[in-house]
């Protein structure tokens, strides 16, 4: 991780210049600025080097170890450049325990409000046995890897593999390894066009067990016809009860005959007005009506994201059949698969749309929040409708600006 060039300019050995490193996320240009300027404060400010404000504490007469208190060897006395003495037992036991406890970067000084860092090399001379020496290792590579402004590792499970890009942002990546998506700057599943914060407060809010507890209601609702308990079963909000084939919309229960083509106003919330003017309690209710309002429509998204696998092999299927009874080849058909890995692209946008919409604040921004649901349920349609495959110019159309959208969204900051 460091090139020869650094070391040799800075006068200090390998292990520190690392932890310097680190404090200033390994953007060289600015260590060396900040060194040109003044090398002590530079030391000083990475907790590499004592603070020239700082009194040094003298070589310890007593032989006494500052934290068993036992009469010692001068010989076992060991101390950081702050000249803080304390026995090489404590020392062990020190960094042992912060090693097990999963501990790189940041193992320092015992001396009470004493910051500074110890080097690696220090620890794992005081590390015993190479498996713990070794996990250390591997929790310095994974701080260094942290602690890089252009470095992130994959968080896919066990996967090993460390993301280099050129401009950290909040951004789509793929590990190659794993084929894991998530966003760069925060590491969590990619979430454009919402912003890291507002993502980890949606997370942190859907965990909240006092505000899911109505989780069930987004993966279950009676049919509005003769009350049997229905499960969505497919990506589409246009449902058949199995018992009296009524057909309604899963989002507003209402007949789906009355939809034509604005069944995308169920995905638009309609806040009350007079709301603040009513009680605490009824805005605490009309709070929760708006959470749970965009929380089912989360969910939803989320469900039928796992439903889309089916819908791709359905469509397969049907291709399958076709260029069997000499229809057309798999490339004549080629639209249909494009058209289904888009909508499965257009679900996954589309749901983290609702954590931004819910922490918008009403204005002409928030009007625009739901025409994108139009698109997937297009799709939907054109890929599964019963009476044939739909047309390609018919697909290709909805592909296109689906997919220009899809842009849009994923590009805004």
């Amino acid at each position: 991780m460091i090139s020869s060039y650094e070391v040799p300019i800075l006068p200090v050995l390998p292990a520190v210049a690392k932890l310097v490193l680190v404090h200033f996320h390994w953007q060289v240009s600015q260590i060396l600025d900040r060194y040109k300027s003044s090398s002590s404060q530079l030391l000083s400010d990475a907790q590499v080097q004592p603070s020239s404000t700082c009194r040094s504490v003298p070589t310890p007469q007593s032989l006494q170890c500052g934290v068993c208190l036992q009469l010692v060897r001068r010989d076992t006395l060991l101390a950081l450049p702050c000249q803080h003495s304390f026995c090489k037992g404590c020392w062990e036991q020190h960094c042992t325990v912060l090693v097990k406890d999963g501990m790189g970067v940041g193992i320092s000084c015992m001396a009470q409000d004493c910051s500074l860092q110890m080097p690696e090399d220090f620890v794992l001379s005081l590390l015993s046995g190479e498996e713990l020496k070794d996990k250390y290792r591997r929790y310095l590579f994974r701080d260094y890897v942290e602690s890089h402004f252009q470095l992130q590792l994959c968080p896919g499970a066990d996967c090993p593999i460390v993301i280099q890009v050129q401009e950290p942002r909040a951004r789509r990546v793929q590990c190659i390894h794993c084929n894991e998506v998530f966003c760069f700057k925060c590491r969590a599943m990619y979430h454009a066009p919402t912003d890291c914060p507002t993502v980890r407060r949606w997370l942190t809010k859907c965990a909240d067990d006092s505000e899911t507890a109505n989780y069930i209601s987004a993966h279950t609702k009676d049919c509005p016809k003769c009350n049997i308990c229905i499960e969505k079963n497919g990506g589409c909000n246009h449902m058949q009860c199995s018992k009296c084939k009524h057909d309604f919309c899963w989002m507003c229960l209402g007949d789906w005959k009355t939809h034509g083509s604005e069944y995308y106003e169920c995905s638009r919330y309609k806040e009350n007005p007079d709301i603040v003017n009513q009680s605490q309690q009824a805005q605490a209710r009309e709070a929760l009506k708006k959470y749970l309002f965009y929380f089912e429509r989360w969910e939803n998204h989320n469900k039928s994201l796992q439903l889309e696998a089916q819908t791709y092999q359905r469509i397969q299927e049907k291709i399958q059949e076709r260029v069997m009874n000499n229809l057309g080849t798999w490339i004549d058909w080629q639209y249909m698969q494009n058209a289904a890995k888009l909508l499965a692209k257009c679900r996954y946008t589309l749901q983290y749309t609702y954590p931004y919409a819910y922490y918008m604040e009403s204005g002409p921004r928030k009007k625009l929040e739901c025409p994108p649901e139009l698109l997937p349920e297009i799709l939907m349609n054109l890929a599964v409708r019963p009476t044939g495959l739909a047309t390609a110019d018919n697909v290709y159309g909805v592909v296109w600006v689906s997919g220009l959208l899809m842009s849009t969204l994923n590009s805004a900051p």
